[in-house]
């Protein structure tokens, strides 16, 4: 930590994905001077497509609704309604910017039908829609004159006054420390599949926005749901987590358990209206109860489907399949269900603000929009909705503040920041390695934190976890890989801990089980948020009315 860097901006926005690029660009669109960091472009590549309801048959209404049915009626209204009006206006955007939808003869746009969905609404651009997205809004980025600091890791949300004014961490190309002074700051760095064993999500997607916001003080909620992906390949190790979608279900693909048994109606979920966590838990219980392959899945058949569908329209699966000795066309795939989205996260109003003044938050790292469960490709069009709002009114909250804290007050907490971490790599620990842990930390959010939850399992893994954060003191951080792997595993610790937390509060209320005739119902009980938050150091939990 020899060497420094600091920077100075109207908005920086952390977080590199798709969520974040789209944030700094409304940002410099409304005048302000923008810094861009991130460790990598996360979820982003993987998006299939965004779920918008631009066909003619469709509305903006039917998707709300969906949301909602969805969500299991928990979803914050507002924020729900945003996303299926506004998400339309972001289709017109991409295309602005050259993105070519595939369509159909007649000129309307050849949508294909995801899971939770009442109407074929995820556009698409071949199998590439994260790619293309990625790399038209970051052009443009660029073109705007929007500053991109490509592999940093932000450890700290920097406060004053109980305000956000920055940033602190560290660039991994060389250890250099950095620090960033704003107006306004963006946190779009979400997503926490890698606490799990099995994930759809890159390695290092571990919780750092949520472990940030959290340790600034941010309230987060909703930090009980986590959607799993319910059909990812189970075998061969090559493809674990690798997604099959479920929209072939809906076009004639069957789920069989070990004994070829069709297993989907008796968990009461039909293939014309899954939804992904119902899918989930039937999978989940078929295993077990000892009814799963011998890789711990079902077998996925898509035999029956048309070429087209698979080899062409699904190709980005099929060819990865093939290349392993799998020919989907002629076997059924081995699938079980992988850590996927997480619901929750920074509590966030329609305008993007957390709790903290200054601090704005979109794409996964926010919570509210989805409720409980979320369906198909809304993901994508929550990363642009959102991340359009957030940037739009941290460049106007920026344009209105006068001034940065006083040089003395902003060189006193960069420095404070500076020497914490420079005290990580004078540290010369030997007990065991960071990967060690993490893989304890998988093994325990995997074993009591995931589809199907129970107390005493969730109250053994609040244990479990806090005995591991015990062991960070003594993990060694001499280089700038294992500083970042151990500000990772802290963040995996963190997260690991607000999930638990959470789905314990849930089930001390009603439990985290769902009933198939619940949206009937309107359990007054189920219908509340669960809000986490630090205080003095302690985690504390509190329910509220859903807004």
């Amino acid at each position: 930590m020899d060497s420094q860097r600091a920077s100075l901006t109207d908005v920086l926005v952390i977080g590199s994905g798709l969520a974040g690029l789209r944030a700094a660009q409304a940002a410099a669109a409304h005048g302000a001077r923008v810094i861009g960091v991130g460790k990598g472009s996360g979820a982003s590549p993987g998006i299939m497509g965004f779920n918008v309801a631009v066909n003619p048959d469709d509305s903006s209404e039917s998707h709300y609704q969906d949301l909602l049915r969805s969500g299991w009626f928990i979803n914050n209204k507002k924020l729900a309604r945003i996303l299926a009006e506004d998400s339309i206006a972001e289709l017109a955007n991409l295309e602005r910017l050259g993105m070519k939808f595939e369509k159909k003869p007649d000129g309307t746009y050849d949508a294909f039908l995801p899971i939770g969905s009442s109407h074929p609404r995820l556009v698409h651009y071949k199998a590439l829609t994260g790619h293309k997205a990625l790399s038209l809004i970051g052009k443009d980025c660029r073109n705007m004159g929007v500053t991109v600091e490509k592999r940093v890791m932000i450890t700290q949300l920097l406060k004053h006054r109980d305000r956000v004014i920055g940033a602190v961490g560290i660039d991994l190309h060389d250890g250099t420390f950095v620090s960033y002074l704003a107006k306004a700051v963006v946190l779009t760095a979400g997503g926490c599949g890698a606490v799990y064993p099995i994930t759809t999500y890159p390695k290092d997607i571990v919780g750092d926005g949520y472990a940030m916001a959290y340790r600034a003080g941010a309230e987060l909620l909703d930090m009980e749901f986590l959607q799993f992906e319910p059909c990812c390949f189970s075998y061969p190790e090559a493809l674990a987590g690798d997604p099959i979608p479920t929209t072939m279900l809906k076009e004639g693909a069957v789920l069989r358990n070990a004994k070829g048994e069709e297993f989907l109606r008796k968990h009461g979920a039909r293939p014309e209206i899954l939804q992904k966590d119902v899918l989930a838990r039937a999978i989940a219980t078929e295993v077990a109860e000892g009814r799963g392959t011998m890789h711990k899945g079902v077998f996925y058949d898509v035999t029956m489907l048309p070429r087209q569908t698979v080899v062409v329209n699904h190709n980005i699966f099929y060819d990865p399949a093939l290349k392993a000795g799998i020919d989907l066309m002629q076997e059924p795939a081995e699938v079980a269900p992988a850590a996927h989205t997480l619901m929750g996260g920074v509590k966030i109003d329609a305008f993007c603000n957390a709790s903290l003044a200054g601090l704005f938050a979109a794409g996964e790292v926010s919570g509210g929009i989805h409720g409980a469960n979320r369906i198909g490709g809304a993901s994508g069009a929550e990363t642009l909705t959102f991340g359009s709002r957030a940037g739009k009114y941290a460049a106007l909250a920026a344009l209105r503040a006068r001034s940065f804290p006083s040089a003395k007050t902003a060189a006193t907490l960069i420095d404070r920041a500076r020497k914490g971490l420079a005290e990580l790599t004078e540290r010369r620990g030997s007990a065991g390695s960071a990967a060690m842990v993490s893989r304890a930390v998988q093994s325990v959010m995997g074993e009591h934190v995931g589809i199907i939850k129970n107390r005493k399992g969730l109250v053994k893994a609040a244990e479990q976890l806090a005995d591991l954060e015990g062991r960070l003191a003594q993990l060694p951080a001499k280089s700038v890989k294992q500083v970042k792997e151990l500000f990772q595993l802290a963040n995996m610790i963190t997260t690991g801990r607000m999930l638990a937390a959470a789905s314990l509060a849930r089930t001390e209320s009603r439990g985290v089980h769902y009933r198939s005739d619940f949206p009937a119902r309107q359990d007054k009980k189920w219908l509340k948020n669960v809000i986490v938050k630090q205080v003095d150091g302690e985690m504390r939990l509190e329910t509220r009315d859903c807004e």
